[in-house]
């Protein structure tokens, strides 16, 4: 068979190999993103998938469910909230037609009124790309002109019909952006736990 000097150098090369751990050692591969993991971990350390217990996979594909039925509500509120921006946007550019009147004030209307719509459109834009950060920048935007709309003539708005509308619209307003504000903030967490997951 082996001579002495074979077996000694095959014992040398043997103690230079990496040695095999114990069973419970062993790598099992995730089913889910394929990462590969000790087998003494239920879950998965890259995603979370469970590794060894069919009860909780099934959990498993019911939360990610859950999470993307969540994030569809969402992006829902998103969009309604980036519609009502686009809509004040496109309101406030009929603004325009005040250079036709024969007030003497009508640039004082104009101009604050093209730049506030100009505003609207631009966050109604940055929403689709940051939603988080543009709506809690209109919310704050339209807090800020609702109080001082409400303040200014606080007197009026509670005693006629009109100041009452104007009233209601603001409230509703700053109702829907606020819901697309928190819908945004769900957004990213929800993405960030399915991108994590997926």
């Amino acid at each position: 068979m082996f001579s002495a000097r074979q077996i000694s150098s095959l014992q040398k090369i043997h103690a230079l190999l990496p040695q095999p751990e114990n069973k419970s050692g062993i790598a099992v591969i995730c089913r889910h993103c394929y990462y590969v993991n000790k087998n003494k971990f239920s879950f998965c350390t890259n995603c979370g998938y469970p590794l060894h217990n069919k009860l909780l996979e099934e959990a498993f594909q019911q939360r990610v469910q859950q999470r993307t039925n969540l994030l569809s509500k969402a992006e829902t509120s998103v969009l309604v909230a980036r519609t009502v921006l686009y809509i004040m946007a496109s309101f406030l550019s009929m603004g325009i037609f005040f250079i036709f009147a024969e007030s003497s004030r009508k640039y004082i209307i104009v101009i604050p009124a093209l730049f506030l719509s100009g505003l609207f459109f631009f966050l109604a834009l940055w929403s689709r790309k940051n939603p988080f950060s543009a709506l809690l920048t209109a919310f704050i935007i339209l807090i800020a002109f609702s109080g001082v709309n409400i303040f200014s003539s606080l007197m009026r708005s509670f005693t006629t019909v009109g100041g009452m509308t104007g009233m209601l619209i603001c409230i509703a307003i700053l109702f829907i952006v606020l819901k697309g504000v928190q819908g945004a903030y769900r957004m990213n967490l929800i993405k960030d736990e399915l991108q994590i997951n997926m």
